[in-house]
Order: structure tokens, then C-alpha cells, then sequence
């Protein structure tokens, strides 16, 4: 169990700082301002989870999701915090969701960063739920 939740620290520490977020407001400090708000939000979630806070957790990703729909960062976080209660199931769910955005928003990601949330699915799906097994 301390292996696993060690290789689950790994692979978040190895996961990409969130996506930059498109410009929608003409301004470059417009810009900033909003990436800074995307990372700042999608790292509380990530420390609410670590935290052992996963109905917060959970609250905040869903809130990091309405607000910066174009980007993974709410599925990803959604998935931490179903990796976090041994819902594998759903967190895979998620994972397949972010995947999704990011297909869909070619431009706004590098070429293969898809991997890492597809390298997520298949570990996941390997693994029974924790509340089946």
C-alpha cells in the first residue's frame, strides 16, 4: 500500500504544470492573469487531496471545471480525487475526459502530452476499485 502511494505521488509530481490557458482577453496581463489563476486553483485541489480533504477536493475540481472548461486540469484533478477514495473506475472516466479536452484543443498542448493521462487509464484499469476488492 506505501508503494502505491508512493508510485501515485511519482506520477503526479511527473505530470505537467497545468495547460496554458487560450487567450481569450486581448490583453497579455489578461493572459497571465488568468494562467495564474487556472495553476493557482488547480494546485489547491492537488494539495486538498494530499491533505485527505476529498469532499473539498472534489468541490474545487468541479469549480476549476466550470471555470476553465478548454483546459484538463478539472478531469485530471476530478480523477486524483476518485484515485484518492479507490475509485478506479471513475478516475479512469476522468482521465479518458481529459484525454478528450486535449484532443480537442490540439493547440493548447504539446504533441503527446495525451500519454500521460492514457498511461493513467491503462494502470487504473488494471487495478480492481477499492471498494470491490
Amino acid at each position: 500500500m506505501a508503494g502505491d502511494e508512493a508510485a501515485a505521488r511519482a506520477a503526479r509530481a511527473a505530470r505537467p504544470a497545468p495547460a496554458a490557458v487560450p487567450a481569450r482577453r486581448s490583453s497579455l496581463a489578461g493572459y497571465v492573469q488568468e494562467h495564474d489563476e487556472l495553476a493557482e486553483a488547480s494546485n489547491a485541489v492537488v494539495d486538498m487531496v494530499q491533505a485527505g480533504h476529498l469532499d473539498a477536493a472534489e468541490q474545487a475540481a468541479h469549480d476549476l471545471l466550470a471555470r476553465f472548461p478548454d483546459v484538463h486540469d478539472g478531469y485530471d484533478r476530478l480523477g486524483m480525487v476518485c484515485e484518492a477514495r479507490g475509485d478506479h473506475r471513475q478516475a479512469a472516466e476522468y482521465y479518458r475526459r481529459a484525454i478528450a479536452v486535449i484532443r480537442n484543443h490540439p493547440d493548447n498542448y504539446d504533441p503527446g502530452f495525451e500519454a500521460v493521462f492514457q498511461n493513467l487509464v491503462d494502470r487504473l484499469e488494471t487495478q480492481p476499485d477499492a471498494a470491490a476488492g
